[in-house]
């Protein structure tokens, strides 16, 4: 979709930038299993609450949603908003996922970033432990499937399933000066043209 007919979408849907928010409109990437990148893992606070999230970045590569990035961000903190302790199952369910992650791009994530000394070090330490490891940009597959939402109908649960993917590989070219003499030393006179 070119940017005219962005622009196009928004005129049809009416939409009033004085009054309207500018998620109105916006819908999640369908249900259904994709070929993505992982392409960021990023530690950020979050602007209106303060609390720390660590958020998993994924680009579509192929077919029809291609272009299209779903956000992840598992929870580590402790406490609720409210200060009620985060129930044990959703803290497990959040390893257990950054542990999938990384095992479908081919890294071990270590057991040390989840053992900071509070969730802010938990998330820089997933963060960082992901960048050097160099599976930013590595491909996987990930499902996504919506449940309804109790509490929020209007925005269901969305559930992940990772799995691998081939991942591309490069040619293997050999290099055409490999045979080349060394220690030649090229002069202003052993060029073609004039000083």
């Amino acid at each position: 979709m070119g940017l005219l007919e962005a622009l196009n979408k928004v005129k049809s849907e009416k939409y009033d930038p004085k009054k309207d928010d500018i998620s109105s409109g916006f819908q999640p990437i369908p249900d259904g299993t994709y070929t993505v990148t992982l392409s960021g893992v990023n530690h950020g606070v979050w602007e209106k609450s303060g609390t720390d999230f660590v958020r998993f970045s994924f680009d579509v590569v192929t077919g029809e949603q291609a272009g299209r990035q779903e956000h992840i961000t598992p929870i580590l903190a402790s406490k609720k908003s409210n200060g009620d302790p985060m129930p044990e199952s959703v803290l497990a369910r959040s390893i257990k996922m950054v542990q999938k992650i990384g095992a479908m791009v081919g890294f071990d994530v270590p057991d040390k970033v989840f053992m900071g000394a509070n969730e802010s070090e938990d998330y820089e330490m997933i963060q960082n432990e992901f960048r050097e490891a160099g599976v930013i940009g590595k491909l996987l597959k990930l499902t996504i499937k919506s449940t309804p939402n109790k509490k929020d109908p209007d925005n269901p649960w969305r559930n992940y399933k990772f799995e691998e993917a081939e991942q591309p590989t490069t040619a293997n070219v050999e290099d055409p000066f490999k045979d080349a003499a060394t220690g030649m030393e090229i002069t202003d006179d052993d060029l073609p043209f004039g000083k």
